[in-house]
């Protein structure tokens, strides 16, 4: 299972995705938590300025993990996040909602594409490079075992505990994660620059580097394009999934079972993409192939009605089916592009353009909600797949600069 030296340099990083997942305790209850206070377009507000978080500090974050290392940077996004949760726990005004959403986009910033960065850069330091694939498949299904493992324990405390507390639990889980990565997980050594002066102008640098990358990359620009559209699309669909299996008369203590059962058989869906990408050839057809499938399942909602929840359950499982098969060759697609210097600052300019599409639209998607419910929501934004396939299609690896 594990190949020569896998785990000797990878098993602090894997114990942190499995801790991590493992204390996602709020998963299938944050938005049935919150809709008690708020309303659906509150919630996308709260969401969209998260994402105007993200696109502030994302790309300077970035640079922070290039510069001073992608342990410190990965480490303060981890326990800043777990602080935040712990903080929405006690949250019954708007503002404070959307405080604590921006906030926690700021500490999700210095985590993201630091931390794959961080990780893809250690197997090269260590001559261990071939493990990319394989550690991204081992991080995917070691997620969604640790993710299946806290739900069933979500859905325990649900039973016993009020749903705030299970937000204590999460915080203080990423709290623990935080800690043990910087005490146990290494890195190769970062040089510090002497002056702010000099730091600063290196992460321009490393910025102007990464947008250039972005903007004459072909096949990553449209893949960019592609994400975002299917980001956006599925951060709806996180918003409507609980009030919609709610309506269709399941209860809500339940839902940590489902999410549970969709963790489990994410576990071994990663280790098919190797043996699907021969067959398909191409990552762009593969990432295709999967994004039109996810479309036609969403629309499949128009049959939807209750009391049939269960048939609401299956399309929800079939979602988390196909995403399991995508992400792995995305995230390793999206990275053989980007050269190890400006990895970190490159992943994180890609991320912003996937926040900017979901940061406009979550705030419609709230508005639409509130009026048709989250049902129709879904199948509305489901479109948005179509071009998506089209963006991926037209993505080929050997088309590295546009015209201009």
């Amino acid at each position: 299972m594990f190949k020569d030296a896998e785990l000797k340099l990878l098993w602090p990083f894997y114990l942190m995705t499995l801790f991590s997942s493992f204390f996602s305790v709020v998963q299938p209850i944050w938005i049935a938590f919150f809709h008690h206070k708020f309303s659906f377009l509150q919630i996308s507000i709260a969401l969209s300025l998260q994402g105007v978080s993200l696109i502030l500090f994302e790309a300077p974050t970035g640079s922070i993990a290039d510069l001073f290392g992608r342990k410190l940077s990965v480490v303060s996004g981890i326990i800043l996040q777990g602080v935040a949760w712990i903080a929405l726990a006690f949250v019954n005004l708007p503002f404070y909602l959307y405080l604590f959403f921006f906030l926690m986009g700021l500490a999700r910033t210095l985590e993201s594409g630091a931390d794959k960065a961080w990780m893809i850069d250690w197997l090269k330091d260590n001559k261990k490079d071939t493990l990319i694939h394989d550690m991204f498949i081992k991080m995917q299904s070691l997620n969604r075992a640790g993710s299946a493992l806290g739900l069933l324990f979500s859905t325990v405390l649900l039973f016993i505990l009020d749903m705030k507390y299970l937000f204590l639990i999460q915080g203080a889980g990423l709290l623990l994660t935080g800690f043990f990565l910087l005490f146990v997980a290494k890195e190769k050594a970062h040089r510090i620059k002497s002056t702010m002066k000099e730091n600063f102008g290196e992460a321009l640098q490393n910025l102007r580097a990464g947008s250039t990358l972005l903007s004459k990359n072909k096949s990553l620009l449209y893949m960019s394009l592609a994400t975002a559209l299917v980001s956006l699309t599925l951060d709806v669909a996180i918003v409507s999934w609980q009030p919609l299996l709610i309506a269709l008369s399941m209860p809500a203590k339940y839902l940590g079972i489902i999410y549970s059962l969709a963790n489990l058989i994410g576990i071994i869906i990663p280790f098919f993409t190797k043996k699907l990408l021969r067959l398909m050839g191409q990552e762009n057809i593969y990432l295709a192939v999967t994004t039109f499938i996810q479309f036609i399942i969403l629309l499949s909602l128009c049959l939807v009605e209750k009391p049939l929840f269960l048939f609401g359950v299956f399309i929800f499982l079939m979602i988390e089916f196909t995403r399991d098969l995508q992400l792995p060759i995305d995230y390793m697609y999206s990275q053989s592009f980007m050269p190890s210097a400006i990895r970190a600052t490159s992943s994180s300019i890609q991320s912003v353009i996937a926040i900017i599409f979901s940061t406009i639209g979550l705030v419609a998607a709230g508005q639409i909600m509130d009026k048709t419910g989250p049902k129709m929501t879904m199948i509305y934004f489901s479109f948005l797949m179509i071009p998506a396939t089209s963006r991926y299609l037209i993505s080929k690896k050997g088309e590295k600069t546009l015209p201009f």
